[in-house]
C-alpha cells in the first residue's frame, strides 16, 4: 500500500494521541451510558472492538447486522465516548474506511444513587 492510501492526522499532541489509544479500564459515573453498556447490539460491538479495531463492513461480516443498523450503533458508542476512531485509511476503491476501537478493555461501573 503507497502512503498516498494512508490517512493520517500529523502533528497530533500527546493528550490527542492517548485519547486515541486503548486503555486498560475505564471507570463508568454516568448513569446515561449503563444502558448503552447494557443494550444488546451494542454491547455485542463494544465486545468485538475490545479484541480489535474494525470497520462497519467488518462488523457486518462477524454478525449479519445491516450496515445502516451498525452505523447508528457506532454512533451512539462514539457520542458516549466508549469507543474511538483508531484510524483512517483510504481503500482502493478512493473510499475511506473508518477503524473504530473500544476505549478501554474493561469498563467498570460506579454509581451513586440517589445523587
Amino acid at each position: 500500500m503507497n502512503k498516498e492510501m494512508e490517512v493520517e492526522k500529523m502533528g497530533k499532541t500527546r493528550e490527542e494521541k492517548e485519547r486515541n489509544e486503548q486503555q486498560e479500564e475505564i471507570i463508568i459515573s454516568n448513569p446515561e451510558v449503563v444502558p448503552i453498556l447494557f443494550h444488546e447490539k451494542k454491547g455485542f460491538i463494544l465486545k468485538m472492538l475490545i479484541d480489535k479495531e474494525m470497520t462497519i463492513i467488518d462488523i457486518k461480516n462477524k454478525t449479519g447486522m445491516n450496515p445502516g443498523t451498525i452505523k447508528r450503533h457506532i454512533t451512539d458508542l462514539l457520542k458516549h465516548n466508549l469507543i474511538f476512531i483508531s484510524r483512517e485509511k483510504i481503500n482502493e476503491y478512493s473510499i475511506l474506511m473508518k477503524f473504530y476501537r473500544a476505549r478501554a478493555k474493561k469498563f467498570i461501573i460506579r454509581i451513586t444513587w440517589p445523587q
